[in-house]
């Protein structure tokens, strides 16, 4: 299994969008992918239609389990659809980091996210892993897995200063490593339109030559709309300029990335009951950055989360979410733990009670999944007892949309062509119309379902600006 991980310290560079959707175009293209979300903010989840309070059991909960006994992939994975699993995050991943936390007194503290990917590497052909915006253990055991680490830079005006700064972060992971880390930089949010999207570009490429990709994520309102639909850019609008980007990147790291073998000591023997590969002395801890790598993280994480809170702050919270919280709160306010670090942690947990989630109308592969041409899949897991689909799209008739079962018997689908706008449907299950369990969009009016489908765009390369199509 080869790793590639997504980081950067300055929020809004696209981060979690190229991390989610790489993770797809790789699982389009029969790649197996497993996408690691290592941000407590657990964006990756939404941009993929994966329901909070559905999920049990988190990367979280991998990394501190017990490593001498089979680490299970089905009791922490949730599979998103064909080819591509997700290792979800929630809020409690922060707490790994704390000083009196489940990582603080471990002597492969770094290396515990190794330990997992190595019991799973057989299962997988790629992994892409998801940074937080912050320098921490975290991070750390993801750059310690890595193959090669991918720095998304948003073509803004403080990003030449970010890509330094990130690139300096990584020197000095580096130098206590003991082994190089290769990386390259993607430019993001490009409009090419714009001559400071065109500047940034040539000055990353005079700035770092060999480090920058011959190519961009170019600025596509396609992203924007199937991230607030829950839906990968494959499903919401294949064939799409945005389609195409990732294709490309994807593309690019088959056929460049290379391959560093980073988890060959953390074989599956090691991970699933075997005996446990003799540790190194050297491991990391967050006060083997310098200084200044403690002032980058101190000044772009707030604002990474400042960015994240006026984004979401109209969408609803969930009350199972806030108990955890609060659980988390009771955990990190210890006498023990060292005054600064406890109030940062407590302060990024409270932020987290105030952020709000988009409820998903899609659960991890199953449910409605409507795309931008007016496609929508209904899929469920397997079942002989349910038969079709019903709406008033179909008259409500219970033979005009039967469910087709997958080959391997994994999942039945549906298969219509609607019009823009919101649409009432039931499940036909042993005869009788039920609701489905996996879109949380109802009319309890009408006790149906809905899905909403977006209305067509025109196509336009690079999304160009309205005032420049004109």
């Amino acid at each position: 299994m080869r790793v590639v991980a997504i980081v950067n310290q300055k929020g809004g560079c696209g981060k979690t969008t190229t991390a989610v959707n790489l993770a797809a175009v790789f699982a389009r293209d029969g790649v197996r992918t497993l996408l690691v979300d290592m941000d407590p903010q657990s964006h990756c989840a939404a941009g993929l239609g994966v329901p909070d309070q559905r999920i049990e059991r988190t990367i979280a909960d991998a990394m501190v389990a017990d490593h001498s006994q089979a680490l299970r992939p089905e009791e922490y994975l949730w599979e998103v659809g064909r080819n591509l699993h997700l290792a979800p995050s929630n809020v409690n991943l922060s707490l790994l980091e704390a000083p009196n936390g489940p990582l603080a007194q471990r002597f492969d503290r770094d290396r515990r996210l190794a330990r997992v990917l190595g019991a799973w590497q057989d299962r997988f052909d790629w992994c892409v892993i998801d940074c937080p915006p912050t320098i921490g253990l975290l991070t750390f055991n993801a750059l310690r897995t890595a193959d090669l680490v991918l720095i998304p830079v948003e073509t803004g005006f403080f990003s030449l200063k970010g890509a330094e700064k990130q690139i300096q972060t990584i020197d000095a992971v580096v130098s206590r490593f003991g082994r190089e880390i290769a990386y390259r930089l993607l430019p993001t949010m490009v409009n090419e339109r714009r001559a400071l999207s065109r500047d940034v570009v040539e000055a990353l490429g005079r700035r770092f030559p060999e480090a920058l990709l011959p190519f961009s994520i170019r600025e596509h309102e396609e992203l924007r709309d199937a991230a607030s639909y829950g839906q990968s850019i494959t499903e919401f609008a294949p064939g799409s300029a945005a389609d195409a980007d990732f294709s490309m990147l994807a593309t690019w790291l088959r056929g460049n990335a290379p391959l560093r073998r980073v988890l060959e000591q953390y074989g599956s023997e090691s991970s699933l009951g075997g005996v446990a590969p003799t540790p190194q002395i050297e491991t990391f801890t967050p006060s083997a950055i310098s200084p200044a790598m403690h002032a980058v993280s101190a000044v772009e994480a707030p604002n990474a989360h400042h960015a994240h809170q006026a984004h979401h702050a109209h969408h609803a919270h969930h009350s199972d979410q806030q108990d955890a919280v609060q659980q988390a709160l009771q955990q990190v306010q210890s006498p023990s733990a060292g005054a600064d670090r406890t109030a940062d942690l407590v302060s990024r947990v409270r932020a987290m009670t105030d952020k709000a989630r988009q409820v998903s109308t899609v659960g991890g592969g199953f449910g409605p999944r409507a795309q931008r041409d007016g496609v929508v899949v209904f899929s469920l897991p397997f079942s002989r007892h349910a038969t079709s689909v019903v709406g008033d799209f179909n008259q409500w008739d219970p033979n005009a949309t039967p469910f087709i079962e997958s080959a391997d018997q994994r999942r039945l689908e549906a298969t219509v062509l609607l019009s823009a706008g919101t649409h009432a449907y039931r499940i036909v299950v042993n005869g009788e119309e039920v609701l489905d369990g996996f879109n949380e969009l109802r009319d309890e009016s009408i006790h149906a379902n809905l899905v909403v489908v977006p209305a067509q765009r025109e196509e336009h390369a690079g999304a160009m600006p309205a005032e420049d199509r004109r």
